[in-house]
């Protein structure tokens, strides 16, 4: 395995082991969480979003999105994200009673 590999399987590595993977229902309803990173990841349910919320001052957690929310976002948007360019937030709304699905806004 050559260096660059190494290194990059190392910095790869990093990114996943740092934050804690919550589920959504444990995040604190309607309160904004801005979003630090956003990135696409194969799931055995298929492609999805994994967002890295701020959920305090020096303290971060990931969350999976829902498979509906999939194709949300395109890649410009996780870019835009990424890049620190345009700040949005994650509002937690709860879950619905009928459907039990989550129910999520993506505000600026």
């Amino acid at each position: 395995m050559g260096p660059s590999l190494q290194m990059d399987l190392s910095a790869t590595f990093r990114s996943v082991a740092t934050g804690n993977i919550v589920h959504l229902n444990t995040l604190k309803i309607d309160k904004r969480f801005p979003i630090t990173y956003a990135q696409r990841h194969g799931t055995q349910y298929g492609p999805t979003d994994l967002l890295t919320l701020r959920v305090e001052a020096h303290n971060n957690v990931k969350v999976f999105m829902p498979k509906r929310y999939a194709e949300v976002f395109r890649d410009t948007d996780l870019e835009t994200i990424n890049g620190g360019n345009e700040h949005y937030h994650l509002l937690y709304r709860g879950t619905c009673s009928r459907t039990h699905s989550y129910i999520l806004r993506l505000e600026k």
